[in-house]
């Protein structure tokens, strides 16, 4: 499931679909009573009251669409749906298919993501459904932004016909397409190096991922009906039965134009079967044209709110404005005050790491708890065998130490030399190997268009190796722009076709540029400091409500990749970002010779060793 499940907690274009398998695996109050109904469970639902209760209890990666309209609605046959009274109440298909809507999840006390979403009919009578999600997550202290965007097409009943969906995790994404006919289902995912395909068998036709909100426009639930359908969650993969009950009035807090107010809402729940050992139950409030303005997953202490898309724009500054795909705050001596850069160039820094357990995800840290270590993480991981240790790169320098869940990292801006380290410091002591040469599909540096940038790249035969690489690291620094979010991992050829890439592409046109030159070269996965210009604005106090609780104080690093490459015998560290060596600010993690590795799990595994890394700066050290 890697790969296909990673964003499971923002994808919420189909909302019973944006929690993975192991969601649907917990037991859920309804599965040890047989006897008790939908309705019965729903009263024991959490619900907020007020707007404090509403904000302690949020969101974070799925729920209703609000379209915020007063137009009527009218009922146009839905796939696979049932109802267990009453007659279709007769209004315009158009108007019930024509909507745009905004959606703000929260978690805590904390916003971290939203949803905008578009329904239109386009001149062949298919509907088109749009939908951008976007929202952090967090692991330990990292801020992991992560996106969702995909395209849904439906014939004029409502069927669903074909999905395109794009995601992110972090400093990657990738791509699934769905086809839906008449008997099966075809998933086809790119993997960023491979493709894999799968087929689904169905009898009917399907309902799409919006499916309940979908049916609720076109005719609202009138009391005690019943309505059931089969549905196609595309980020598991899977066909599931719906349900969907009428239970009664409710008077939630909802967000209104005006704020926090309490509204009598009519309420719905609805079971979502994968099988009888995986389901799960939620709760649906919406008003009597069928929009829903409120959404809870049972067991679970998270709401979805509808609003308006100014509220949506000011709630969510924080992840609608973030550009970099991880961040987190690194306590201890500040890296750039006013002071310290009249004191000179950063020569060197002290890094101290602590290994932790990390929370668990989806967790929003508490600031005043941001320099402490818990105590029963710690204990569990002391009895643990210890397995980590921090990487070691070109400058960057492990202090032995007794205590191995607590290590020291001096990175430096020159090479120390081997006198002065003794045997106080493990170095970086590695040699080159076949793989550190070779091709593969994302370093395919035969290709035409590296060829051709190779061949432009300038370099006289009097170069020594050293000089020639340097000259490869500012050719891709001048060709390429630098964007923070692209794809992440795309092949060097289309690399070089493209003029913006992040750290991570611009790093592998270099690695295709140097093995082409038979330079030894490896990825490095790090992160770096980013200045105090580039960080966003601390939330607007006077908003009525909380964009996202404070992070502690501190230096602020960000997700960053560079290059590592054997040149005259030793290694350098090479940022084509910079179009330089790094510098003493860049923290490496993680480091892969590119050969047969599956980009996504390079990456879970990068996040999942950076999450366990509680680190500070102990030191600073500059001058000219």
């Amino acid at each position: 499931m890697l790969g296909l499940c990673i964003v499971a907690g923002l994808a919420g274009c189909d909302f019973p679909d944006r929690y993975d398998i192991e969601t649907f695996e917990k037991p859920a109050p309804w599965q040890s009573e047989t006897s008790s109904t939908l309705t019965s469970q729903s009263r024991n639902s959490a619900r907020p009251s007020t707007p404090e209760q509403a904000f302690d209890t949020a969101d974070l990666g799925g729920g209703g669409v609000n379209a915020n309209s007063e137009t009527s609605r009218k009922l146009s046959s839905t796939p696979g749906t049932s109802t267990s009274n009453g007659s279709p109440v007769e209004r315009d298909p158009r108007l019930a298919d024509e909507w745009e809507s905004w959606q703000i999840h929260s978690l805590r006390s904390t916003i971290l993501g939203g949803i905008h979403a578009k329904s239109t009919r386009d001149t062949d009578d298919q509907i088109r459904v749009d939908l951008e999600e976007r929202g952090l997550t967090y692991r330990g202290m990292l801020q992991i932004l992560e996106s969702n965007q995909q395209t849904f097409w439906h014939d004029a009943d409502g069927n669903l016909k074909k999905v395109d969906c794009t995601f992110r995790r972090g400093p990657i994404e990738f791509h699934r397409n769905i086809e839906v006919t008449a008997n099966e289902v075809r998933f086809d995912d790119d993997r960023l190096i491979t493709t894999k395909r799968k087929t689904l068998r169905i009898d009917s036709p399907l309902g799409g991922p919006l499916h309940v909100y979908q049916t609720l426009r076109r005719k609202p639930l009138q009391e005690g009906e019943v309505r059931q359908a089969k549905v196609l969650l595309p980020i598991l993969g899977e066909v599931a039965n719906l349900r969907l009950q009428h239970n009664s009035l409710a008077s939630p807090s909802v967000l209104t134009r005006e704020g926090f107010q309490e509204v009598v809402l009519q309420e719905a729940s609805c079971l979502l079967s994968l099988d009888p050992e995986r389901q799960r139950e939620s709760v649906y409030w919406f008003d009597d044209n069928g929009d829903v303005q409120l959404y809870h997953v049972s067991n679970e202490q998270r709401f979805s709110y509808g609003c308006t898309e100014t509220q949506y724009e000011l709630l969510g500054r924080e992840f609608l404005q973030q550009d970099a795909p991880i961040s987190l705050q690194v306590p201890g001596k500040p890296i750039e005050t006013e002071e310290s850069l009249l004191k000179g160039d950063l020569q060197q820094v002290g890094y101290k790491i602590v290994w932790a357990k990390p929370p668990a995800p989806e967790t929003v840290p508490d600031p005043n708890e941001a320099d402490s270590t818990n105590a029963a993480d710690k204990t569990e991981s002391e009895n643990q065998a210890f397995t980590d240790q921090a990487a070691l790169a070109p400058r960057q320098y492990l202090q032995r130490g007794k205590n191995e869940l607590q290590q020291k990292l001096i990175v430096s801006r020159v090479a120390v030399p081997k006198s002065k380290l003794r045997d106080r410091f493990d170095q970086l002591q590695t040699d080159e190997s076949p793989n550190d040469l070779a091709s593969t599909s994302l370093i395919d540096f035969r290709s035409a268009s590296v060829r051709r940038i190779a061949n432009a790249t300038a370099g006289g035969a009097n170069f020594s190796t050293a000089e020639r690489v340097m000259e490869m690291n500012r050719t891709v620094h001048s060709l390429m722009s630098f964007t923070p979010l692209s794809k992440g991992m795309r092949a060097a050829s289309e690399i070089a076709d493209s003029s913006a890439a992040d750290s991570t592409e611009q790093s592998l046109l270099l690695m295709a540029l140097l093995r082409s030159a038979k330079i030894p070269c490896r990825l490095v996965l790090g992160i770096r400091h980013q200045g105090a210009e580039t960080i966003s604005a601390t939330p607007d106090p006077s908003l009525p409500f909380q964009t996202r609780r404070s992070l502690p104080k501190g230096n602020r690093f960000v997700y960053h990749a560079w290059v590592m490459a054997k040149a005259d015998d030793h290694w350098l560290s090479l940022d084509p970002v910079r179009g330089g060596e790094t510098l003493p600010d860049c923290l490496a993690i993680e480091i892969s010779d590119m050969h047969q590795v599956q980009p996504i799990e390079l990456m879970e595994d990068y996040i999942s060793k950076l999450s366990r890394m509680q680190i500070s700066i102990y030191a600073i050290v500059r001058g000219v």
